[in-house]
């Protein structure tokens, strides 16, 4: 045969030897005419030329009878029509469904609308901060995760199905082509991998650009290596921050100015707990600056309180008013100490020696201070600050009367700060005296504030530069300062922290301060030794300075609150944790999304068949649709004919240099050009048969499914365990661009999404494989109908479409694998969502030695016993400890807790105290590095142990008699001349009613006394005027004195007042401390409610003398009063605190509470040595006490409301002033207009809002008083705390009594303490450290693993029928040229195909093939061909025919169990193992390839 084509009317038959009757001989002759004809009908949709029109057609040496039938057998085989077809009827061009303009279209539309969602969503998510709140719900879970996954899922799978059927097509492309294809390009080409697809998209010799194919390839890879992988990390959940403008509320205190300086008891109590406890009392009021508060429009009241509650954290930005206080100093330095004669105080006409001393500043003020060397300022040191117009006036007593020379000062405060100068005769050569001259200034000016609300505190803060360029003086319009000086440097500081009580360095003596200095004394723990010390001490003078007058700004706002606010604009930031959309993987996606809808577009136009003519009217999937176009080719036929036992990969070599063109009536041989040069193959050779499935490949796929699953099992165990904290989880890339960020990606979603796909591109590809090769082992296991066999293909069926028409045709392990390719794609979607990086927490242990354990052994302290009956009591100095150091003082900082909503103390929580560990030896590390941090994670560490907790509690009962008011109520009639001094009363009252019941007279010129105090028990009627009564008794205010306080009057107008102490049950003849013998005692918790007038004067009594006023109540009052018992237990706790500041974060009591055994069992225990108690040894009246915690604890508690309990004299000798309440103590006391309380009281109002009226309940007067206890009981605990030495309720491990410490008074009464077991040695700490986490999702880890179950099931049964399947199908079947062999020698098949079409031949039960040996007109081959054994056929594949749910068109699956038939597996090993001689022209040898 000639090169150039193919010769005609010169051989009798195309095989060139004798012309006898072959398998070919009734293909009929065909003219010219005819293919004429259809080449214009076709108007070149086939891609036929000019040249192949005039393509002369051999004529055939046999013939039908009837050339007339012979053009509508070609037109019959052509249109794939019924056999009476009209001739005019054009041939349809086919197309797979994918490449049809309405799936192409749809396609394109899908990724358009992706390409559209991801703007839409980025835009969204740039302008807004995100897309919606990350609430943790469900459907945040899902919106993030699944559906950008699941969108881009169906997209790449949509994209890989379009890919796929470019491949199978590109083949038929090149050989509809004008010049045709050579083989290798085209029958015997194959591009199972898509790098083979997109190298051989490229141009090359003989063959132009495959565009169609390099498109679909590229959109293929984009989609799978960027879209698929980038949509798990689409949207994720960060913290973030956005600002929208608002319009803000501000106080309006016009009705307020000009501010007037009238301070309240409260106003002190908030100064002295910021200064002391370093407490916020309000968010507005910062060390340095007060500002006017603002608050959204919408929320009512005014946010006043240290903590602005808010349900997320928010920043407020405004602009607001802002006020301040400035203190500049200049030293004064001492230049003279000197002793100087004085005039005496007490006798003007002489003289005493006393102290001069002389201080001057560089500026050159100049000061000179005379004192007696016998007052306090010489002997005991202490400091004096003052104005420098009032410094004079500084308490004559103590210093003297124009004893303070100033010259040519021109600053207006002057304070001095002394240790002690004498010892009473002379000056202490030791002495240190500073000073320094002082201006204040007091600015105000409008600025920028910035509010900070987070969860449990409130930050505010300034534009510091801007208001310092805004602010002016506050000018007399807006305040009073020459007002608020006055006040702020009156002795009313005094009042509230007495110094002189608090701060006694002996029995009678304590350092001087006066005013504001009581505050400044305090805050240095009444030392003037460390106030000498710190030369910072003038910051500390400013900011007391400035938080009084940010405190009586406070009063203002608080007043003027009620009144209509100013409104201001500002903005909000909010920070939430929000769904985001990282502009990183947007950015990419959006990219990527447009190449690839320009990609599909391109797709689109060279996939037209008038661009890429396919050839085709029938899918040739099938292998009868395959035969159609070899039935009229006898050239072609012969070329692929004695192929059939050649394996694949020779093919290729075989037919090299043969081109192919697809022309109407099939594909046709056009030329041989390289038969000649072919090296002709060594038939001796064996050939071993190919795998369709290789068992060590699937082996190696089932061991890497099992090792994912294992990964997969052994992480989320490691993360629910342990936790995923190392920094190859969770690093994350910063993703910036010349300085513009582009968000942050943790690689960890990107790896896991590509390693699903890379599963699922592997696990397709066996799919694949199955789907195309199922009708041939179906055909080699036996033999089956045309709708089983010849007439089936799977090759464009996917996933449960496949799975479905293979469970029709009982294809069962097809079944299996295409439902795990869906299964596949549902775990890619599992595993982009398997990942989420968020802040958590680490656990490890630590051991650590227990330092502390509670308290067992009393507490000791030493003690001056009374030396007359007029020295107070032994106790007291023990008692009077408890208060020496304010800055820690357990009473003021519980009642800071409960009313200026303070912090619980440190190892605190929920009433309980927890025996503390040190924590400061646990090693800090760093254990990760997550690479976008913001800012580095906190050391701070969260620490759970186990240790012993203490408690104190109540258990109160209310007293049923006080319906009965004649018990602890008097009515008198003031207008009495013989019991009333009338004249020097208020005239307000004609009648009213006085707390307690009256005494009989002590004489007859004063009026009876009156018992300020109530009996517990029925009274008697009669108390004798010893006042020796009897019965349990309680009183109204602390103790017996008389309540004097608290009036709330304008004018003559009697407004509602309120009182309330806590006070002990006594016994007879009882009075603090020595309240009772028997311990714990009970005391009392009482809330008296009325209108009381102050001041009315007994008769007798002179109109100055206030020692026997009385408080009358307009009405009878109310009472509520509680009987209470404390109660101290303890328990075993396990407890979380934070390392930083040993806050407590969570904690559960792991036993039944006990009582503390050890809290009441000693009541001052005296101890001396033996030399001591010996009559008349200078030690006799020094003695150690011993006693317990709680005995301390109540008697400090129930004391501290009436200071003067702890002062120099005993209770029984007071004068007649001393049976009053003492108004100007406040140092634990509330004391203003209608309202007299003590600092627990005061507290339990707090918890209610200060609503007066709710305390009137019993239940909560029960309920607040239980609150309050509890938590001073708790500062109790932790005052003075140290792991070294213990506290008032912990100990150190085995602590005892030291020798030293003598022998008890009464042995018999004071046994030793017993020996008590201690807890262990070691504590075992479980530390959490904060880090950033990758959390797996439970869900998606269940379903990866149940998904990664079944495929390796669907694996492990293809596994084993893999054998099977490779000796029923000996040979792949991947290039049209493998199914071509099988069919080139299959006379009766190749006779159906040209006669029938393919939807008579499914069901037609003549269609019955099989793939075996069998005898054909050229001998015995091995292929597909009709059998004479009429298959029945299937029911339920006519019913899906008839019901339109086949699509003849589409096809492809995979399943296949099969079985080998020994005569089939004989013969084929024969053949591929034995070369035999050919026989006749017929029969061609069984070659094997060399």
């Amino acid at each position: 045969m000639a090169s150039g084509g193919i010769q005609t009317g010169s051989v009798t038959n195309w095989y060139g030897g004798r012309p006898t009757r072959g398998p070919y001989d009734r293909v009929a002759p065909v003219d010219a005419e005819f293919y004429e004809q259809q080449d214009s009908s076709y108007s070149g949709a086939a891609g036929v030329d000019e040249h192949r029109r005039n393509t002369e057609i051999p004529d055939h040496t046999t013939r039908r009878d009837d050339d007339k039938t012979a053009a509508p057998q070609v037109r019959r085989l052509m249109s794939d029509g019924p056999s009476d077809a009209p001739r005019a009827s054009p041939p349809v061009p086919w197309l797979p469904y994918t490449l049809r303009w309405p799936f192409l279209s749809g396609i394109i539309a899908f990724a358009f609308l992706l390409e559209l969602a991801v703007v839409i969503v980025h835009s969204i998510s740039a302008r807004h901060y995100g897309l919606t709140d990350d609430d943790e719900s469900d459907g945040a879970a899902v919106g993030s995760k699944f559906v950008p996954t699941t969108l881009a899922v169906i997209y790449v799978l949509w994209t890989s199905i379009l890919f796929d059927d470019i491949k199978q097509t590109e083949a038929f492309a090149r050989l509809a082509s004008p010049s045709g294809a050579l083989a290798e390009s085209s029958l015997t080409w194959t591009a199972e991998a898509w790098w083979d697809a997109l190298f051989d998209s490229f141009p090359k010799r003989f063959r132009k650009t495959s565009w169609a194919l390099l498109f679909g390839t590229t959109t293929f890879i984009l989609g799978f290596l960027v879209v698929s992988p980038l949509s798990s990390t689409l949207v994720v959940s960060q913290d973030v921050v956005f600002t929208r403008a608002t319009n803000f509320a501000q106080i309006n205190m016009a009705s307020s100015t000009p501010l007037q300086a009238n301070p309240f008891s409260a106003t002190y109590f908030r100064t002295i707990s910021n200064v002391l406890q370093n407490v916020t009392t309000s968010a507005w009021l910062t060390e340095k600056y007060a500002v006017l508060p603002f608050w959204p429009d919408k929320a009512n009241p005014a946010p006043l309180g240290p903590v602005i509650a808010n349900s997320a954290a928010q920043t407020w930005t405004a602009n607001t008013t802002v006020f301040s206080a400035q203190l500049d100093c200049e030293d004064l330095h001492l230049t003279d100490l000197k002793t100087a004669e004085l005039a005496s105080h007490s006798l003007p006409d002489l003289t005493e020696t006393g102290i001069s001393l002389d201080l001057s500043s560089q500026s050159g003020c100049m000061i000179n201070l005379r004192l007696e060397n016998i007052s306090s300022f010489a002997t005991a040191g202490g400091s004096l600050w003052s104005s420098t117009k009032d410094i004079t006036n500084v308490d004559a007593a103590r210093v003297y009367d124009n004893s303070l020379t100033i010259n040519t000062c021109p600053q207006d405060e002057l304070v001095i700060f002394t240790t002690p100068l004498s010892n009473g005769t002379d000056i202490l050569s030791n002495s240190t005296v500073r000073g320094a001259a002082c201006r204040a200034s007091y600015y105000v000016g409008d600025t920028l504030a910035t509010v900070a609300l987070d969860e449990g505190k409130t930050i505010v803060t300034i534009d510091e530069p801007r208001y310092m360029s805004a602010r002016t003086p506050i000018p007399d319009g807006i305040a009073n300062i020459s007002a608020f000086s006055d006040v702020f440097f009156s002795p009313n500081w005094t009042t509230h922290v007495n110094t002189e009580k608090l701060a006694k360095t002996n029995q009678y003596e304590s350092p001087f301060a006066y005013g504001p200095d009581n505050l400044l004394s305090a805050l240095y723990s009444f030392s003037p030794e460390q106030l000498v010390a710190d030369r910072n001490v003038t910051m500390n003078m400013q900011r007391i300075k400035q938080q009084f007058l940010a405190e009586l700004l406070r009063d203002a706002f608080d007043q003027s609150s009620s009144a209509s606010p100013l409104h201001t604009p500002g903005n909000v930031r909010d920070s939430v944790r929000r769904l985001v959309v990282v502009p990183a993987a947007a950015i990419a996606l959006e990219v990527v999304i447009a190449v690839q809808l320009l990609l599909l577009a391109g797709i689109f136009i060279y996939t037209r068949p008038a661009i890429r003519p396919l050839g085709l009217t029938v899918d040739p999937a099938s292998s009868m649709g395959l035969a159609k176009l070899l039935a009229n080719e006898p050239d072609t036929l012969q070329s692929l004919e004695n192929l059939y036992d050649r394996p694949t990969k020779h093919l290729n070599r075989d037919l090299m240099g043969k081109r192919y063109q697809l022309t109407d009536e099939g594909i046709r041989l056009t030329t041989d050009e390289g038969t000649a040069e072919k090296e002709k193959p060594d038939n001796n050779q064996k050939v071993k048969p190919e795998k369709v499935f290789d068992f060590w490949v699937l082996l190696g796929f089932f061991a890497l499914l099992a090792s994912l699953l294992i990964a997969i099992a052994v992480l989320y165990w490691y993360n629910n365990t342990y936790g995923l904290y190392q920094t190859a989880f969770v690093y994350a890339f910063d993703i910036s661009v010349n300085g513009t960020d582009f968000g942050s990606v943790n690689p960890a979603s990107i790896i896991t999404t590509l390693v699903a796909v890379c599963i699922g591109l592997w696990y397709n590809s066996l799919e694949t494989t199955l789907r195309r090769v199922q009708p041939f082992l179906a055909l080699a296991k036996k033999p089956v109908i045309g709708s089983k066999g010849i007439s089936v293909s799977y090759t464009s069926s996917y996933l449960l479409w496949a799975a479905y028409r293979a469970s029709k045709r009982r294809h069962l392990v097809l079944v299996l694998i295409c439902t795990g390719a869906f299964f596949v794609e549902v775990f890619t979607i599992a595993m982009s969502s398997l990942w989420n990086r968020e802040p958590g927490m680490i656990s490890s242990t630590y051991e650590v030695p227990r330092q502390l354990q509670l308290r067992n052994v009393p507490l000791l302290s030493s003690g001056h016993l009374p030396e007359g009956p007029s020295e107070r009591s032994y106790k007291v100095d023990a008692i009077s400890s408890l208060f020496s150091n304010m800055k820690a003082s357990w009473i003021y900082g519980a009642a800071v807790q409960l009313s200026l909503n303070g912090s619980e103390p440190p190892w605190s929580s929920g009433g309980w105290s927890f025996v503390p560990s040190d924590l400061s030896s646990i090693p800090h590390e760093t254990v990760q590095h997550a690479g976008n941090e913001s800012e580095p994670l906190a050391l701070t560490m969260n620490v759970t142990l186990e240790t012993s907790a203490i408690r104190g509690r109540l258990e109160c009962s209310p007293y049923d008699f006080l319906s009965n008011d004649s018990v602890w109520l008097s009515e008198w009639d003031l207008k009495d001349t013989e019991l009333w001094n009338t004249s020097a009363s208020p005239d307000i009252l004609d009648r009213g009613y006085e707390l307690g019941l009256p005494i009989e007279r002590l004489d007859d010129s004063a009026m009876s006394l009156q018992l300020s105090a109530f009996f517990l028990n029925p009274p008697p009627g009669v108390y004798d005027g010893s006042r020796n009564f009897s019965g349990d008794w309680t009183s109204f205010f602390v103790d017996d004195r008389r309540l004097q306080c608290c009036e709330n009057l304008t004018g003559k107008e009697i407004g509602e007042s309120s009182a309330g102490f806590w006070s002990f049950n006594e016994g007879n003849g009882t009075s603090y401390p020595g309240v009772t013998d028997t311990w714990p005692a009970n005391f009392t918790v009482k809330w008296i409610r009325g209108r009381p007038v102050e001041g009315y004067k007994a008769a007798g009594e002179w109109i100055s003398d206030d020692a026997r006023t009385h408080m009358i109540w307009a009405e009878k009052p109310q009472m509520t009063a509680m009987n209470c018992m404390p109660i101290i237990e303890t328990a075993n706790a396990s407890v979380t605190v934070s390392s930083a500041d040993h806050r407590v974060l969570d904690f559960s009591i792991l036993d039944e509470p006990r009582p503390d055994e050890y809290a009441w069992t000693n009541d001052f225990a005296i101890y001396q040595t033996e030399e001591a108690m010996e009559s008349g040894s200078i030690d006799y009246y020094t003695a150690n006490l011993t006693v317990s915690h709680g005995v301390l604890f109540l008697l400090g508690l129930l004391g501290a409301a009436d200071i003067d309990n702890f002062g120099g004299i005993a209770k029984g000798t007071r004068r007649p002033e001393g049976q009053l309440e003492n108004v100007e103590d406040q140092t634990f006391n509330i004391r203003d207009p209608g309202l007299n309380v003590d600092l627990m009281t005061y507290s339990m109002l707090s918890l209610v809002n200060n609503d007066h009226q709710a305390l009137l309940d019993p239940e909560t007067l029960i309920r607040t008083a239980q609150q309050t206890f509890s938590a001073v009981f708790q500062h109790f605990v932790n005052n003075n705390l140290t792991l070294d030495s213990g506290g008032f309720a912990y100990q150190t491990l085995n602590e005892k009594f030291p020798d030293e410490i003598g022998v008890p008074r009464v042995p018999q009464n004071h046994p030793q303490p017993a020996e008590v077991q201690g807890p262990a040695a070691t504590a075992t700490l479980y530390i959490s450290r904060p880090v950033e986490l990758l959390q797996m999702s439970g869900p998606a880890a269940w379903l990866s693993m149940a998904l990664l179950l079944y495929l390796l099931a669907t694996c492990a049964v293809l596994a084993i029928v893999s054998r099977r399947y490779n000796k029923l199908l000996p040979r792949k079947v991947d290039s049209i040229a493998d199914v071509a062999v099988l069919l080139a020698g299959s006379e009766k098949l190749l006779t159906m195909a040209r006669e029938e079409s393919i939807a008579a031949v499914k069901h037609d039960p003549a269609s019955t093939a099989r793939l075996g040996w069998f005898q054909g007109a050229g001998g015995a081959r091995w292929g597909i061909e009709l059998t004479d054994k009429v298959a029945r056929p299937d029911p339920l594949l006519q019913q899906e025919e008839n019901e339109g749910l086949e699509d003849e068109d589409a096809g492809a699956e995979t399943t296949a169990v099969a079985g080998r038939d020994a005569e089939m597996q004989q013969r084929w090993s024969s053949m591929v193992n034995t070369s035999r001689a050919p026989e006749s022209p017929h029969h061609t040898s069984f070659r094997t390839a060399g």
